[in-house]
């Protein structure tokens, strides 16, 4: 279940991003946004908030040691975005090669070899 983000805390998030001098962590976004619980549940919390925004049309482009910072750069949205879904792809790849890999008892990655249900 998607979390719902109100109107007023997208917009302070976008105050927030468009007044950073530079890219914002999200640990940095909660705070300023006062966002309450543990750390995260924050980060969680501002990812879905950045997915709204960028929902709504607003380039937000994060890296994991940067952060989050608005865009309004042509070439880097588009650059940010394929390789998302580079990314998106590698990771549904592997999955898949994983799944492949344990075999008809979904065990063979855990124990490197089936286990025998039945066994004593």
């Amino acid at each position: 279940m998607r979390e719902v983000i109100t109107t007023y805390l997208a917009a302070r998030c976008l105050g927030v991003l468009e007044a950073a001098d530079g890219p914002a962590t999200a640990a940095e976004l909660a705070g300023k946004l006062a966002l309450t619980g543990r750390r995260e549940s924050q980060r969680r919390r501002v990812r879905a908030i950045v997915r709204e925004l960028r929902n709504r049309g607003h380039w937000i482009v994060a890296t994991l040691a940067g952060g989050y910072w608005l865009t309004k750069d042509e070439a880097m949205w588009k650059d940010y975005n394929e390789c998302r879904q580079i990314d998106a792809k590698r990771i549904i790849g592997e999955a898949y090669r994983r799944k492949q890999a344990a075999g008809p008892g979904g065990q063979g990655l855990l124990f490197g070899a089936p286990v025998n249900a039945g066994a004593v």
